[in-house]
């Protein structure tokens, strides 16, 4: 499938109205394609999202700041207490003794700078010698010390959400398939899972468009669930006692 049609499908997953027909037109294994295409175009304009979202939070960064009670870039910085500079991903400083990296992404501490890698194992490290001359002003320090991690944050944020996203879809596809049954509604597994890919498109928009400036799980996860319900009501088919039409094996939309 090409660029422009892979595009024309992200649109039209925005519609329930046209699950049907694309359930029919898809099969499992381009509707997950098209799950990841989706996903990685969303993903990247959230990248550029976080431009404006760091100017924009410039003075919340110099709230943080402030809690240091002394800052020089070449580590000799002080505070009274571990400072969140950012929560999920999790950007931390940290001047325990032997302090490293656990569960955040960026950790700051009297040595250095340490980060996870993009391998699942592993972090990389430096000390603040090597970055002592990027700049003198504290904030723009931290700015700057942030290039070096940027790639591998945006990593690990990019495999936390579509990990997220993917258990929601398998979860819900399994929702979708059983809870019809109660009113009669006849719906294969394959086809509640695709719908249930079709409908996390306009949760992931959401939610990632929103990401850099505001983050709100519930309120994209609560569409979901409404474009998937609409889903299954549009093209679940009716179970009708007595009905003596045969299909083909494959076939269940009408």
């Amino acid at each position: 499938m090409k660029f422009t049609e892979r595009l024309v499908t992200f649109l039209k997953t925005l519609n329930p109205d046209a699950y049907g027909k694309l359930a029919s037109e898809l099969s499992l294994l381009e509707t997950w394609k098209q799950f990841f295409f989706n996903y990685l175009l969303i993903f990247v304009i959230m990248l550029f999202l976080f431009v404006p979202a760091v100017l924009f939070g410039a003075s919340t960064l110099q709230e943080q700041l402030a809690s240091f009670d002394e800052f020089e870039l070449d580590g000799n910085f002080s505070a009274s207490r571990p400072i969140v500079l950012m929560d999920g991903p999790d950007i931390v400083v940290d001047l325990s003794e032997n302090r490293t990296i656990k569960g955040e992404e960026i950790l700051f501490t009297e040595d250095g700078i340490q980060w996870k890698r993009f391998l699942l194992f592993g972090k990389a490290e430096k000390s603040w010698d090597e970055v002592k001359d990027l700049t003198d002003t504290s904030d723009a320090a931290l700015f700057a010390l942030l290039l070096f991690v940027a790639p591998s944050l945006a990593f690990w944020v990019g495999i936390l959400y579509l990990a997220i996203y993917l258990i929601t879809i398998i979860i819900f596809g399994v929702v979708a398939y059983l809870v019809p049954k109660i009113w009669r509604h006849k719906l294969s597994f394959k086809n509640a899972l695709k719908l249930s890919i079709f409908a996390s498109t306009v949760m992931m928009l959401i939610e990632l468009w929103l990401l850099p400036f505001y983050r709100n799980w519930w309120l994209p996860f609560l569409i979901y669930l409404v474009f998937l319900a609409i889903g299954i009501a549009l093209v679940g088919d009716r179970e009708l006692s007595g009905e003596g039409r045969k299909k083909k094996k494959h076939d269940i939309w009408h």
